[in-house]
Formats: C-alpha cells, sequence, structure tokens
C-alpha cells in the first residue's frame, strides 16, 4: 500500500514542480498530470499547467475540451475565465496547432511566469507540464519553477537526452539540482543503470546535482486510460503505476523544500 500524504494535510506546504523530459514520448504528460490528481486526492489545491504551448495534449488525457487557452490568458482575458476544472484539479490549458502559442517570445515567456506566479496564493500546488526538447520556451519554463523533475526511460536514447536537458538547463538557466524519475522500468536493473549512466555524465561534465525519485512500472493500464481521456489515478487508482505515482507524489512531498517561491 502507498504511503499516505500526510504530510499534505491541512496546512497545506505549497510545491511547485516542472516534469521534462528532454524528448517526446517518455511519458512525462501522464506523470505530471497524475502527479497532480495524487496531490488534489489529499486535499491540496493543485493547478496544472500545459506549457506544452502549441502541442497541448493534457486537455486530451483529462477528457475535456477547452474553450480559451493561455493565449488568451496574455492577450488580457480574466484567468478565472480561462482556468478549467476536471478531475479534482484546476488546468491552464494551452493550444494544439498553434504556431505563435509554440513560439512566443522572451516577454511573453516572462508574462506567463508571472501570471503562474500572481496564482500561488490560491492553491498548495502547481505541476507544469513542460513540452519536449530544449528550445528556448521548454528551458525557461523547465527552469522556472521551484523544483524540476526529469523523466527517464531506459533507452539509451533517452538517457542521452536527459543528459542534454540537464546540460542546457544547468548553462542556461543555472540549474543547480534536479530530481530524476525513471518510468516505465520492467526491470529493477533498470533503475540502476539509468542511475549509474546518467550519473557517471553529470558527475563529469555537469555541476549539477540529481535525486532520483521512485520509479514508475510500465504497465498497460496507462495506455487504456490515456485512450479514454481518463487520468489514470482515476480510471486505474490500484495499477501498479498508479499506485508508483502515488508514492512519487508522497517522496516529492517527504524531500522537496516546501518554502521555496513557486518560480524562480
Amino acid at each position: 500500500m502507498s504511503a499516505p500524504l500526510a504530510i499534505l494535510r491541512r496546512p497545506v506546504p505549497t510545491y511547485a514542480v516542472s516534469v521534462t523530459g528532454g524528448k517526446g514520448g517518455v511519458g512525462k504528460s501522464t506523470i505530471a498530470l497524475n502527479l497532480a490528481v495524487a496531490w488534489a486526492d489529499q486535499s491540496a489545491r493543485t493547478l496544472m499547467v500545459d506549457s506544452d504551448l502549441g502541442t497541448a495534449d493534457l486537455n486530451l488525457l483529462m477528457g475535456i475540451a477547452p474553450q480559451r487557452s493561455i493565449l488568451d490568458a496574455l492577450g488580457g482575458v480574466p484567468i478565472e475565465q480561462v482556468l478549467v476544472e476536471a478531475h479534482g484539479i484546476t488546468l491552464l490549458p494551452a493550444l494544439n496547432g498553434s504556431y505563435g502559442l509554440s513560439t512566443i517570445g522572451p516577454n511573453a515567456q516572462r508574462r506567463l511566469i508571472e501570471l503562474v506566479g500572481s496564482l500561488s496564493s490560491r492553491f498548495d500546488a502547481l505541476v507544469v507540464d513542460v513540452g519536449a526538447g530544449i528550445g528556448a520556451v521548454q528551458t525557461a519554463l523547465a527552469g522556472a519553477t521551484a523544483h524540476t523533475l526529469l523523466v527517464v526511460n531506459p533507452e539509451a536514447l533517452s538517457i542521452a537526452n536527459a543528459y542534454a536537458c540537464l546540460k542546457v538547463l544547468s548553462s542556461e538557466r543555472a540549474l543547480r539540482h534536479a530530481y530524476i524519475v525513471p518510468n516505465r522500468i520492467t526491470l529493477g536493473v533498470q533503475v540502476d543503470e539509468i542511475a549509474g549512466s546518467l550519473g557517471a555524465l553529470v558527475d563529469r561534465f555537469l555541476d549539477i546535482d540529481i535525486t532520483m525519485l521512485p520509479s514508475i512500472p510500465f504497465d498497460p493500464a496507462v495506455g487504456m486510460a490515456a485512450e479514454l481521456g481518463v487520468p489514470l489515478l482515476v480510471h486505474s487508482p490500484d495499477a501498479p503505476a498508479a499506485r508508483a505515482i502515488r508514492d512519487l507524489a508522497y517522496a516529492i512531498a517527504r524531500t522537496a523544500p516546501a518554502d521555496l517561491p513557486w518560480m524562480r
């Protein structure tokens, strides 16, 4: 049985995490969404930000069709008219197929970060789902929150891309610490391989510390929930991956300092 999130009972500390992966397809959106649901299940008022700005998919994973997006909020639409509530969490949605939103410049990036930061008094937890890649927009948002989570699969390419992501975040955002989440694990030895390979590269070339968090097993229930547009923790709360994500939520609440500001 997963450990209870006793630390998240009222008064709830404020946690702000960005979830990135360096590349697409590693499962970061699934982990980000269900991490938010796990915290919300423990009475934390939780804000989820889809910062995969031009190719948003959180709305699909949640089975909703928002009428407005971050673009509207940046254009002056009151934030209350943009936020959407579903599955116990509040979503600040992005857009799918929006070139303009995917290429916003530094000023708009800063305004977005300020907008999210302005909501800190209304929520106990923030989860930012960062778009794939290591471009300017992704790097700015991945390095903007108090804590950065990097999702890594056992494949060599995923490990290489995770290192590339850490390298850019270190050089461009002065990131000095990141949490590593091994995902789609089928054998326990794969976690050790990720820790060893990535740790060796980081220790040799980067001025950054990494902390390994509980791993998430490969689980067919993840794909089934995604096809139905329902978060895994709602669709299959007792599935192995769902139990592991609750353990992950507990580990973050227990390990990550809660007295940091939401945004760096």
